[in-house]
């Protein structure tokens, strides 16, 4: 199974084609540049906790959808 890491990165790029988004339109709701959501999609720039929230205002999603398939171990741990 995918790393967590992996599994976010997956679900933000999922979340954003699901909009029709282009990486530039979810870069300008975070204030992000375009190559930081591309390595944050590409699993290139590992998320960090305080970017988590960010990516939930911005997608309009709950953390547990940023989260959905990965290890039920994590989840529990995240108590998720």
């Amino acid at each position: 199974m995918p790393d967590l890491a992996a599994i976010v990165a997956r679900n933000v790029r999922a979340e954003r084609a699901r909009r029709s988004w282009r990486q530039a339109d979810l870069a300008d709701r975070m204030g992000w540049s375009i190559g930081m959501v591309s390595e944050t999609e590409n699993g290139k720039r590992r998320i960090g906790i305080s970017d988590m929230p960010l990516l939930c205002r911005a997608l309009e999603v709950p953390l547990a959808d940023l989260v959905q398939g990965a290890d039920r171990e994590d989840l529990d741990a995240l108590r998720i």
